[in-house]
């Protein structure tokens, strides 16, 4: 049956029932009243990498090797990054999976999907520099047959850095507009390759992200909660608030035109990778590392004072971090994590302070005088499996979820001037089609257990290595009682998908991988 992915990076329902209740997104509403739907528990790091990937795969991080956008390699000599990409995933993919059982997959704007598989039909990754794209989607001969897509841009669906980065810092009144006008444009240059080769080449599991949910909630997201809307917002304000209802408005456009094509007799689901929330503080972890003995910059740090969890960023805080010196640290704000020294400490040592750190993070307070650490996350406790090293020693869930700083600050916590968006571990999942219930709402499901739904909707025995259970509450019994979902009794031999299902042509070059760098930056995701 033709499966259909709609994947919405960083959705919630808190702003799409917001845009539903102000008739924005009435394709969604529609979508929704026909469909089973719940909340999306996303992976213990809500981050991009680390949700999509287990989207992908079946599996946790522990098994599928994909943490963070980078990978820390630490050394007796010093510390390491690896930029991880798709031969970093350990595990075959669902897009390798169903290609090698004779059917087509088209996979647009996915994390993690260069360089590109070797599949049936048409591989084009998000997070690559435009200047690399060409060389980074499949088939080679992919972007010749977009040329005269209406919307078609290199430029536009790569990006630049600097301007991505814009908006993870504050922007004058008369940038906002102009910033998230850039994505409205972006997308749509997206769904133009998708109703493309929906019309002219169509594939049995056709996948799709759309990431400006998530960019554009990182900027305005006051402005779409109901929450935290301003009462009488001032005119610069009004004309953001209007331009966030046309983005939303243009993606239930396309919602519209993806099920009118698709026909009823396809299974469409819409799935974000984690949820968004507010956050209203900043916390200095290194600051609080260094002020209670277990950091030693080398010399004199400057304090941020610019609310600069992305932006104005250490030229290199691996070099102003005397590591001889440093019992644990924080290296990247995507991972919320501290790193045990335990290249510099004996076993021993290290457990004792990952103990100390555990207690005295727990009581860290706020200038409220609340607690700021909700949760502290051991990895071999969350991310168990052969990658489980890879995770922070301590992954932090802050109480306001927000991502922590890795700059030196003034104080340990400090409250923002205007809140800003972060992610939220709860998402969205909505399924509609032949067999699954309509109008029904569901308790939240696992991001692990979406792929089982896709390939039960192909026809697809589901490998038995895959983590969690089929959400069979999304059928009706009946249906399912005659096409119950097939599990495989043994694991499906995974085909090293890093290294032989990469398109060798497209392998990255160390010029490449410095630009893949330099696009986290712009994204804030690495200091």
């Amino acid at each position: 049956m033709k499966t259909i992915l709609f994947g919405l990076d960083g959705a919630t329902y808190t702003v799409l029932d917001h845009m539903v209740a102000h008739g924005v997104m009435p394709n969604f509403k529609k979508f929704r009243d026909e469909s089973t739907s719940c909340r999306l528990r996303s992976t213990p790091l809500p981050i991009t990498p680390q949700a999509w990937t287990t989207l992908a795969t079946g599996r946790s991080a522990g098994n599928h090797g994909m943490h963070d956008f980078l990978r820390y390699e630490p050394t007796q000599d010093g510390v390491y990054f690896r930029v991880n990409d798709y031969r970093t995933i350990a595990v075959e993919t669902i897009w390798q999976y169903v290609s090698d059982r004779g059917k087509r997959v088209t996979v647009l704007n996915f994390f993690g999907t260069a360089p590109p598989p070797k599949i049936s039909g048409h591989v084009m990754p998000g997070f690559v520099p435009p200047k690399h794209l060409r060389r980074s989607s499949h088939p080679s001969d992919l972007f010749a047959k977009l040329q005269h897509v209406d919307g078609f841009d290199v430029n536009v669906l790569g990006l630049d850095t600097n301007i991505e980065k814009m908006g993870l810092q504050k922007l004058d009144p008369d940038q906002w507009v102009e910033w998230i006008d850039l994505h409205i444009r972006r997308e749509k240059a997206w769904y133009g390759i998708l109703d493309h080769l929906m019309r002219t080449e169509p594939s049995d599991l056709t996948a799709i992200v759309f990431d400006g949910v998530d960019k554009i909630q990182h900027l305005a997201y006051r402005y779409m909660d109901p929450s935290t809307i301003p009462e009488k917002p001032l005119d610069w304000e009004k004309r953001v608030i209007e331009r966030c209802k046309t983005y939303f408005k243009q993606v239930d456009d396309f919602l519209g035109a993806v099920v009118k094509s698709a026909g009823k007799w396809a299974r469409i689901f819409i799935a974000s990778d984690h949820g968004f929330t507010v956050t209203t503080e900043i916390v200095y972890v290194n600051k609080f590392l260094a002020d209670n003995g277990y950091l030693t910059w080398r010399g004199e740090v400057a304090e941020d004072a610019k609310e600069a969890v992305f932006v104005d960023k250490l030229p290199n805080l691996v070099s102003a971090i005397d590591l001889k010196k440093t019992k644990a640290f924080a290296m990247t704000p995507s991972c919320n994590g501290i790193y045990i020294n335990r290249q510099h400490l004996t076993p021993e040592e290290a457990d004792k302070v990952r103990d100390e750190l555990i207690e005295k993070l727990y009581k860290l307070k706020g200038p409220d005088g609340g607690l700021v650490v909700a949760e502290i996350k051991k990895r071999e406790d969350w991310w168990p499996g052969p990658f489980t090293e890879r995770a922070p020693d301590l992954t932090l869930t802050l109480r306001d979820h927000g991502l922590i700083s890795i700059l030196n600050g003034k104080s340990v916590v400090v409250p923002r001037e205007e809140p800003a968006g972060t992610h939220h571990p709860h998402g969205v999942l909505l399924g509609r089609g032949p067999g699954i219930v309509e109008g029904q709402e569901l308790e939240a499901r696992d991001i692990i257990e979406v792929p089982q739904l896709l390939l039960h909707s192909l026809g697809l025995e589901i490998p038995g290595d895959y983590e969690g259970t089929f959400p069979t509450a999304f059928y009706e019994a009946e249906y399912l009682a005659s096409d119950p979902p097939r599990k495989a009794e043994a694991p499906v031999a995974a085909a090293a998908a890093s290294a032989a299902g990469a398109t060798d042509e497209a392998n990255l070059d160390e010029d490449e991988e410095a630009a893949i760098m330099e696009r986290l930056r712009g994204l804030g995701y690495v200091e």
